[in-house]
């Protein structure tokens, strides 16, 4: 009975998130809804069992360690983060907040250089050096296509790029265009694979469990 209520749900849930091929409808937001909800819930618990609970542990095991003085400094961040909704002082919770957000970002950095860029130049091997020439072009086109427009003086006085700019912009632009249209066809050919998987799943599950 248990398999079968599992199966009835994760298949309504499934039904209800590709409800959004229809456009966006209520059962698409409780599904999102529920979806969050529950990765929230499930995100609180690991980080009270894994981190509040063994430093209660520990503080209860040896309460007169001074090493036991450093988790003053996460109870103080959390702490100004209570104080957001009060007025007055609701400022400092912004100390909280930049360093989530200066660590963030640099732990994202650090990990798009390390494990995406760097390992993509030194791992990049081009069967001809046309190849490597035709990839070099392609790629800084692109990154050209991001640019400031210089200011031109006359008449109108206003900001616009410079003729040879507007060629190089819309070739990286297409480009752009290019990789993008891949990717979404590739998202979108994921999505089908997913899909049937999941109707093979509980068409396979639901057969066993009648026979």
């Amino acid at each position: 009975m248990n398999e079968i209520i599992g199966l009835i749900i994760g298949l309504t849930l499934t039904v209800m998130i590709y409800s959004y091929l229809l456009g966006d409808n209520p059962l698409y937001r409780i599904a999102v809804h529920i979806l969050v909800g529950v990765s929230a819930a499930y995100a609180g618990v690991v980080i009270v069992r894994s981190v509040f609970v063994p430093v209660i542990q520990q503080i209860g095991q040896n309460p007169t360690d001074p090493a036991n003085i450093y988790w003053l400094v996460p109870l103080l961040f959390i702490v100004l983060l209570f104080l957001r909704r009060m007025p007055g002082i609701g400022w400092l919770s912004n100390l909280t907040l930049a360093l989530l957000m200066g660590v963030g970002a640099a732990v994202a950095l650090l990990g798009a250089l390390t494990g995406t860029l760097i390992p993509q130049v030194t791992g990049l091997q081009a069967v001809t050096p046309l190849q490597g020439l035709i990839v070099a072009i392609l790629t800084i086109l692109t990154l050209l296509a991001f640019q400031f427009t210089p200011f031109r003086t006359g008449k109108t006085a206003v900001w616009e790029p410079a003729g040879w700019q507007k060629g190089v912009t819309l070739a990286g632009r297409t480009i752009l265009a290019i990789t993008f249209g891949a990717v979404f066809a590739l998202v979108l050919s994921t999505s089908l694979v997913l899909l049937a998987s999941r109707i093979n799943f509980y068409l396979t599950e639901f057969l066993r469990l009648l026979s």
